[in-house]
């Protein structure tokens, strides 16, 4: 399981009218990535679709608020690209013809609301001794004018020869203009420069300020009985045109169109090639089966050009860990997968360096609300809980050490501990990343070589470690010493005095570099004093006050800082000792990510 697979080669037969519905079965299996091989045959070309697909979407910009919302359930009847969407478009002219003249209706009373509510939002705030019953009797010597400011742009010098009243609301500005024609023709050119808008009075409007009012009111509530007397006979005609079906052929055809532009067809004939993920075959198998479609699957070799992208096979719990390995490149087939591993080691880490009861309850609680739109913060969950074990470990709950005893130490109490552990951690990782890479040169049958020369060092670097404990290692690091040299200089072209002084320059090298790894991992216990520390200062001072509340939210706002701060820090520090201590023994990154086909639900909703 520490291997990545090479996905599948698989060749698809079927007819031209089935290409579109084969190629969306295969979308949904979520297994396929298409690849053509093929020269022998000519490609489709579809000109006519994409010409359609122009019409669609110039229907789409003018009565895409007025199409049903949700999942589509496309037709299921057969037929070429052409003949599908061909026979959505009919439907959704035919719709286009019957809902225009109720969408202008309906339009025409929005915008008649949008402005009743504003003059609503004005007289509210005029004076009852206004006369509204002079605005229908007006012309053609004099004549009424209402304008509606821009918050930016009010006109501080308004003409002397015009009646300007000017009424401020919480939300606008306003200017009820009375004069003559010419003048007020003048006002709105110049008002209309600094984005003002001029609002038509509605001619039944009359009376006093309250009377304007109930009039208003009474004409919004026939409006709004309008809007939804339309908006059902909208409804009734999207389900009479079966609008969310074409719909759903629609943007079938036109995710057809953007992934399956060039592939092999015969007059009646279509060849689907490509990688799959199932390398056994049979969900492709029972998928097409079930779909009722006539088609002809084989997995042959794959072509000697092609190049085979990598399936990594992990459990769910690990699936979101590949992110770690995906951020120097993708395992080949010769290559190790640490997944599983970095599924294990990134929780231990991150939970030593942050161990808090509450702090590790947050953060899992945060990856339980947004695993499902993104799955990649299931990481946090695992590290949210790794966080707890820790703090029941070190007796912390939200900073404060008194509350639950500590099953293991208090990390301020044992510094030397804390910052010793992690160094022993630190050893064992490196030597699994060394023990990976021995894996890895079998696997490319390199293994004479790895046991020539990085045997040596792996034995020098354990041999080093081992002094600490046992003198008699001594003796073990210079035959390690010696069977290194004696490799690399077998490896060599000739022997000389420059060959020697590069292996051993290169042994310097080697051993330099795992000896500042190791003691790198020191880190782990210094973050984890520093995360204990930070919570100790904050409720020291919350300890302090004499006031509840006060000390409520120092510890609150103490809280929060080291959640986000020392969250960030850790994360990042715990991503450092994967990516550069731990993968770069091994991991070199050389394979191709297994990209799947995305469905057409997946195009459509991200298009709408």
């Amino acid at each position: 399981m520490l291997r990545p697979v090479p996905a599948r080669w698989f060749e698809l037969l079927t007819s031209k009218d089935d290409l579109a519905k084969a190629v969306e079965v295969l979308a949904r299996t979520e297994s396929v990535e298409l690849e053509t091989h093929s020269d022998e045959v000519s490609r489709i070309h579809l000109p006519d679709l994409q010409d359609q697909l122009e019409e669609f979407n110039r229907m789409s910009r003018r009565y895409h608020a007025y199409w049903p919302e949700g999942d589509f359930v496309s037709s299921t009847v057969a037929g070429s690209p052409e003949k599908v969407l061909g026979n959505a478009l009919r439907h959704l002219k035919a719709w286009e013809s019957d809902a225009s003249v109720f969408i202008q209706k309906f339009e025409s009373l929005i915008a008649e609301r949008r402005d009743l509510k504003l003059f609503e939002e004005m007289f509210q705030h005029l004076d009852e001794s206004v006369d509204f019953s002079l605005f229908s009797r007006q012309g053609p010597v004099v004549i009424a004018r209402v304008y509606l400011m821009p918050d930016e742009g009010r006109y501080e010098h308004l003409p002397a020869s015009v009646l300007i009243r000017e009424v401020k609301t919480e939300n606008h500005y306003f200017i009820l203009a009375v004069g003559e024609p010419e003048k007020l023709s003048l006002l709105s050119e110049d008002l209309g420069m600094g984005k003002a808008e001029e609002l038509a009075i509605p001619r039944w409007i009359g009376g006093v300020r309250d009377v304007a009012l109930e009039r208003i009111r009474e004409r919004l509530q026939e409006i709004t009985e309008n809007t939804n007397r339309i908006q059902y006979m909208l409804s009734d005609c999207c389900q009479t045109h079966r609008l969310a079906r074409s719909l759903a052929d629609i943007y079938r055809m036109e995710w057809f169109l953007t992934h399956v532009s060039d592939m092999p067809v015969t007059e009646n004939f279509a060849w689907v090639t490509g990688w799959t993920s199932d390398i056994d075959g049979e969900s492709l198998k029972q998928s097409l089966h079930a779909a009722g479609l006539n088609v002809i699957l084989r997995f042959p070799h794959a072509p000697v050009q092609a190049s085979a992208p990598m399936v990594m096979n992990n459990p769910w719990w690990a699936k979101p860990f590949e992110l770690f390995s995906g951020m120097l490149g993708t395992p080949s087939a010769e290559e190790a997968d640490p997944s599983l591993l970095v599924a294990v080691l990134v929780p231990l880490l991150f939970g030593y360096m942050f161990g808090d009861v509450g702090h590790g309850l947050i953060l899992a609680s945060i990856g339980f609300l947004l695993q499902k739109r993104w799955p990649v913060t299931r990481i946090l969950i695992a590290n949210g809980f790794s966080s707890i074990v820790f703090g029941f470990l070190f007796g912390s709950i939200f900073g404060v050490e008194h509350v639950i005893p500590a099953l293991w130490v208090h990390p301020i109490e044992h510094p030397l501990l804390v910052m010793g552990i992690p160094l022993v951690a630190g050893v064992l990782i490196l030597t699994t990343g060394l023990a990976l890479n021995a894996f890895e040169a079998y696997w490319r049958d390199e293994f004479d070589e790895w046991l020539k020369v990085d045997a040596g060092i792996s034995l020098m670097y354990l041999s080093l470690i081992s002094l600490i404990f046992w003198s008699g290692s001594l003796y073990i690091f210079f035959i390690a010493f010696l069977w290194y040299l004696a490799g690399s200089l077998s490896l060599a072209e000739r022997i000389s005095f420059a060959s020697v002084v590069s292996a051993l320059g290169a042994l310097v090298e080697h051993l330099f570099q795992l000896i500042i790894n190791s003691i790198s991992f020191i880190r782990v216990g210094a973050f984890a004093l520093a995360h204990a520390g930070l919570s100790l200062a904050f409720f020291i001072m919350a300890e302090s006050s004499e006031s509840l509340l006060v000390s409520f939210i120092i510890l609150l706002v103490g809280n929060v800082i080291v959640i986000l701060l020392e969250g960030l820090v850790v994360t990042i520090q715990t991503t450092r000792l994967i990516l550069f201590e731990f993968f770069i023994r091994f991991l070199r990154g050389s394979g191709r990510m297994f990209r799947p086909l995305a469905s057409p639900s997946e195009s459509s909703e991200t298009r709408r």
